[in-house]
């Protein structure tokens, strides 16, 4: 049998930018376990399997690592919503639609708008109600983990928190986007600090001194898992990422817009598009939109 399936760049108007995304714009017929193997051959981020419902412009998607299922996931948001406009299974009226992706986590509400001449931008809600925990390891503890100097660490706007929803992060403010990048995961000085007791592995480290006009922060996740050279999507960390601003006394009851990115132009930047109502004793809503470029289409053969 054959599969069509396309390849996408997520949260940049740049193809070769961004992160690379797989989709299979019609799986109902892949088996569980060949998803499996078939997202380890492709070994791209994620790859995602969609299939069709009873319900218009509802669609279930299925999103695998190279490892593993994952319940909740981003970025595949975006490519599929590329790649479904592309097979003609989501109709854009006045450059516009509204769909309904289920993913294992739960349904995301979807919206999409393409004006002429531009890339496709497209947009998803969540709820952000994390659990936040002040006690941090030392700022010694953490510049030693981090490769960096104690001064790197600014907790004038913002402090350091450990941040919760299903997956613990810790957050960490820094001084300048050169701090961000050139910090390095210690694993020796990880192991001898009081991080590993909070659970959290990974950290996402940040900062609101940019060198790029268009955006209001930047970030990166490192940890344990994740190797020197890599800079992972960041994603996943939004609600918690959100949350966690909400948390500060700098950020008052209201509805903010923001540009977060992460990576360089030599190591595929993204660039997401946050809007957050940040309200006390209510959890917080988010928007999480950004642009995606479609790059290539492809048949796989299976015997």
């Amino acid at each position: 049998m054959t599969y069509t399936y396309y390849t996408a760049d997520v949260f940049t108007e740049t193809a070769f930018q961004g992160a690379q995304i797989a989709v299979f714009p019609n799986a109902q017929d892949i088996g569980d376990e060949q998803m499996a193997l078939i997202a380890r051959e492709i070994n791209l981020s994620e790859t995602v399997f969609v299939s069709n419902t009873e319900q218009d412009s509802h669609f279930k998607l299925r999103i695998f690592t190279p490892l593993k299922e994952v319940s909740f996931a981003g970025h595949p948001v975006l490519a599929t919503a590329k790649a479904l406009v592309e097979e003609g299974m989501i109709g854009l009226t006045d450059g516009k639609a509204s769909v309904c992706f289920q993913q294992k986590a739960g349904d995301l509400s979807v919206n999409l708008e393409q004006r002429e001449g531009e890339t496709l931008f497209v947009q998803f809600s969540l709820s952000s109600d994390p659990v936040i925990d002040r006690y941090t390891p030392r700022a010694s503890e953490l510049a030693a983990l981090l490769s960096i100097d104690e001064n790197d660490i600014d907790t004038h706007t913002f402090q350091t928190r450990l941040v919760s929803i299903n997956l613990p992060y810790l957050i960490l403010p820094l001084a300048s986007q050169a701090a961000v990048r050139k910090a390095r995961f210690d694993m020796k000085a990880w192991s001898q600090s009081s991080a590993p007791a909070m659970a959290a592995q990974e950290i996402l480290v940040f900062s609101n001194h940019t060198d790029n006009s268009d955006t209001d922060f930047h970030a990166r996740l490192l940890g344990p898992s994740i190797g020197i050279h890599e800079d992972p999507p960041i994603g996943s960390a939004m609600p918690c990422f959100t949350g966690y601003l909400g948390s500060h006394d700098a950020i008052r009851e209201g509805t903010y817009t923001f540009i977060i990115d992460r990576g360089t132009a030599a190591t595929r930047r993204s660039v997401l598009a946050i809007e957050m109502d940040n309200h006390a004793d209510k959890a917080t809503a988010l928007r999480v939109g950004g642009n995606v470029v479609l790059v290539s289409k492809n048949t796989l053969l299976l015997s």
